[in-house]
């Protein structure tokens, strides 16, 4: 079920009309939202269902002995190896199993393996890390387990963020569940401000965007110069705004619901540094491996080297937790080098970071352009895609501007860019949102015209539903 469709509307409305009316029934209400996230995860295939009553059953015991035995690592051991086995299983054994058959066939040995007939469970990498989490923090000792089953089988499978995030941890998740959910108007006000911002994003740019991206990435030939240096910035504008559409339609349902979820973004595009990016991009995702990946392999706490080491693992398994290919891996690579040269550069030259407008200015442009280089690799669908890509930025010819339609996109991408800088003091949405006059009503009307005016015939699915 997509929130880009009619029945998730239908749906929604529903859920929001039983929420309220069993408020004075919590374990009913509980239930009820169980019974709505099994519902909407349901539609892709009820069959993957069992994958998340599995983990949920799993950890949901692990967590209460963890506190219990006089060995907790070993039942920590086993959730790792439970919950990373079954990602593995469904999300890279075809992957392993391809990079086995192309070693065999250079080796000529002839012990060739058949691709397994798997469908990728919708959100898995999701719930997995949610999931993961959960154990290593009682573990750690830093939360305490969650004795009802009801409650922490909400927390894995809860709708709003279930297939693409935020990922919510446990402490953040609990403390919404226990508190006193209910909705003001306030609340109202600043969830329909965030979905109805979410849907313009999704819907009214990030899938016309698209129409831009996909005749030069998805093209088995070179392309011109301009129209591929113009689709590689388009598509940093259309995943921005397909992902962070997504969170903020999950946030603002979850708000609607009476939960305050973390945010997942914040103007990405105005970042100075690589570390500063990946403070603004997938900001949960960005925690969750610097809290549970980075800090494990000891963080920066073992002199330089080792800090770059530890950030280009990080980043390596960071980018194969997007998909199984080399591409991810090499776009997490490059990530985990931008950063450990990042750290070269700031502590040879530390002038490099004076505060002027023109440095800062400077940060943002090289900034945006490693990010832009990098997205080349997640995007393409294969090392030959990314050769061509490469191979296309290498045919520059000025005559080949053509000034109707690339001028166009030049102002149109450039205006979205010019979006990040106005928006980067975060005072925009809080504003129409505490407006209770015609700035609320005028951007709720701006929004709707647009996703009316907008929209593509065909519904696209959210680009990171895949992952």
């Amino acid at each position: 079920m997509l929130f880009n469709s009619f029945h998730y509307v239908v749906f929604f409305v529903i859920v929001i009309a039983l929420n309220q009316s069993l408020r004075r029934w919590p374990g009913a209400q509980k239930l009820m939202l169980l019974a709505a996230s099994y519902y909407f995860y349901g539609q892709w295939n009820w069959l993957y269902l069992l994958l998340i009553l599995f983990s949920t059953a799993t950890d949901y015991a692990i967590g209460l002995g963890l506190v219990k035995v006089r060995r907790p690592r070993q039942l920590l051991i086993i959730s790792l190896i439970v919950n990373l086995g079954v990602l593995f299983f469904f999300k890279y054994v075809n992957w392993a199993i391809g990079n086995w058959n192309a070693v065999d066939s250079m080796l000529g040995a002839g012990l060739t393996i058949s691709p397994l007939d798997l469908l990728l469970p919708v959100g898995i990498s999701f719930y997995t890390f949610q999931s993961m989490s959960y154990t290593i923090d009682v573990y750690r000792g830093d939360s305490p387990p969650r004795r009802n089953f009801l409650d922490y089988s909400l927390f894995i499978a809860f709708f709003p963020q279930l297939v693409a995030g935020p990922i919510v941890r446990d402490g953040e998740f609990f403390r919404e569940l226990d508190r006193d959910r209910q909705i003001d108007f306030a609340t109202v006000r600043q969830a329909l401000v965030l979905i109805a911002l979410g849907y313009v994003k999704k819907v009214a740019i990030a899938d016309n965007l698209a129409a831009i991206v996909e005749p030069v990435f998805d093209a088995t030939t070179a392309q011109g110069f301009w129209d591929t240096l113009l689709a590689i910035y388009a598509f940093a504008m259309q995943i921005y705004c397909d992902f962070s559409g997504y969170t903020d339609i999950a946030i603002g349902c979850a708000l609607l619901l009476g939960f305050r979820f973390p945010k997942n973004f914040n103007y990405p595009y105005v970042a100075e540094s690589i570390q500063d990016f990946w403070r603004r991009w997938h900001m949960t995702l960005s925690r969750w491996l610097r809290d549970y990946l980075y800090i494990s392999l000891g963080g920066n706490r073992k002199g330089p080297s080792r800090t770059r080491v530890n950030l280009m693992l990080t980043m390596l398994l960071g980018g194969l937790w997007h998909g199984a290919s080399w591409n991810f891996v090499i776009w997490g690579g490059l990530h985990g080098l931008y950063l450990a040269c990042e750290r070269i550069v700031h502590e040879r030259w530390p002038g490099w970071n004076k505060d002027t407008r023109t440095r800062r200015l400077l940060r943002v442009f090289i900034t945006f352009h490693l990010v832009c280089f990098a997205w080349i690799f997640f995007r393409a669908h294969d090392l030959a895609g990314v050769g061509r890509i490469l191979g296309s930025l290498g045919q520059f010819n000025v005559a080949d501007f053509n000034a109707d339609r690339h001028l166009t996109l030049c102002v149109v991408l450039g205006g979205l860019l010019w979006a990040q800088f106005l928006g980067n003091d975060g005072e925009i949405k809080r504003r129409i949102s505490e407006s209770q006059g015609p700035l609320f009503i005028g951007t709720l009307t701006a929004a709707m015209l647009a996703m009316i005016w907008f929209t593509p015939n065909a519904s696209v699915p959210f680009i990171y539903f895949q992952f």
